[in-house]
């Protein structure tokens, strides 16, 4: 790959980003407008805090008709100027996805529990830009005392519960309006386990797996479950399998993508958490509810918890499900916790999935190297991310606790 192929990660401002852009939302959203006094732009987020998207923050002063004064500010995501992350990601359109989640599916979700006469918030509000460009426009939640938790640390009992409860409310209300109206959009059916998305998804494995098989010789008691550690067909293959809606089962729409940074809690002035939203719906797929739960749990809690906690963590899922399914009078028979366990080892790949994807990731150190295009790429800068990704103390200590875990669960015999 050429120098003038790489992604310049110094983030620039795209030039479409104007203030009289944002005039008719303002107009709309806030009473009395006159003019925008003062539109100020920069980088919404730091390096391997965000891969997928560009972030921006966006903070703007205006004066009202009264010659007041007001600031407000919001968080925008768009597309990445290069042409190789463009064509990868061109079988995904996470903006008119994610823009559809916002737009569509959440507040629709929130009006099933409104009729249900409980009040459900998940996520920011969004608002809508006159521009063909890809974007999602959300507020900023930090004003208001929303922040990410330390993901490095990995999220605490509390926490944890508090992301579950939420996950619990999310799949409750995706399960009722399957029920009510029928099955989701195509675009949110799927996530990334589209047809056209498998080729590229087969090298991106290919180069991932290359170099965790390296590391994971390093790894302690390697030999004791490194013949499980390559499955009996293309992992992809696999993972598409078990990615297809088994009718029969107990089946929501994941959040697809439930990491620490994809959680925002707000706090009261005792440090108490008063509200959790999930954020980043661009990834959603229609499918057993075990996907977002080990990509939650294995990615995102603390060392101490992650296995030792596990099964506790499944019971307050189920208990948090049960009750809103019950709220929203879902039709069907309500799954048993035992019915939960049993997608848990059945689709105990997912677990490794997360293990050697997303949580490399998680636990990562900050680094100027993690951008999409190494974790995707094929040359030796990304070559050197991964094995960054797979050789740090930190993941070591995880993998190593939860390979055999993994083992033990028989996730690697099919």
């Amino acid at each position: 790959m050429t120098d003038q192929n790489k992604v310049n990660h110094t983030i620039s401002i795209p030039s479409w980003i104007e203030k009289s852009l944002f005039e008719n939302v303002l107009k709309e959203k806030v009473d009395n407008f006159r003019c925008i006094t003062k539109f100020d732009v920069k980088p919404g987020s730091t390096a391997g805090e965000n891969y997928a998207t560009v972030i921006l923050r966006i903070d703007v002063d205006i004066e009202l008709q009264d010659g007041s004064s007001k600031s407000l500010s919001y968080m925008l995501k768009t597309g990445h100027e290069s042409e190789m992350l463009k064509q990868m990601m061109g079988s995904h359109d996470m903006f008119s996805i994610e823009k559809g989640m916002y737009d569509n599916i959440v507040p629709a979700f929130e009006k099933l529990y409104a009729d249900a006469g409980v009040q459900v918030k998940f996520g920011p509000c969004s608002y809508v830009l006159s521009t063909k460009e890809p974007y999602i426009l959300l507020e900023n939640l930090s004003p208001r005392g929303f922040k990410n938790a330390n993901r490095l640390e990995g999220l605490d009992q509390k926490h944890v519960e508090c992301v579950l409860k939420k996950l619990a409310q999310w799949h409750a209300a995706s399960a009722v309006y399957y029920e009510k109206n029928g099955p989701f959009e195509e675009q949110y059916r799927n996530g990334f386990y589209k047809e056209e998305m498998k080729p590229m998804m087969k090298v991106v494995n290919e180069q991932i797996t290359k170099v965790f098989q390296e590391c994971a010789k390093t790894y302690t008691n390697y030999e004791e479950y490194a013949k499980y550690l390559i499955p009996p067909e293309d992992p992809i293959d696999l993972v598409y399998r078990l990615a297809k809606p088994n009718p029969n089962e107990f089946n929501v729409l994941n959040h697809g993508d439930c990491w620490s940074n994809n959680v925002m809690f707000q706090y009261d002035a005792f440090g108490t958490i008063k509200e959790t939203y999930l954020i980043d719906y661009q990834l959603p797929k229609y499918g057993t509810p075990a996907q977002d739960l080990y990509y939650f749990l294995l990615s995102s809690t603390k060392y101490e918890l992650k296995l030792a906690k596990f099964d506790y963590f499944i019971k307050f899922y189920h208990d948090n499900l049960s009750h809103h399914l019950k709220i929203l009078n879902y039709a069907k028979p309500i799954p048993t916790l035992r019915d939960i366990h049993i997608l848990l080892y059945k689709y105990g790949f997912f677990g490794f999935q997360t293990a050697v994807g997303v949580m490399a990731i998680v636990l990562l150190d900050p680094t100027e190297k993690a951008n999409l295009e190494n974790f995707l790429g094929e040359d030796s800068d990304a070559g050197d991310f991964k094995k960054l990704m797979f050789s740090s103390d930190r993941y070591r200590k995880h993998i190593e606790a939860i390979l055999p875990w993994l083992n033990n669960r028989g996730a690697f015999r099919f």
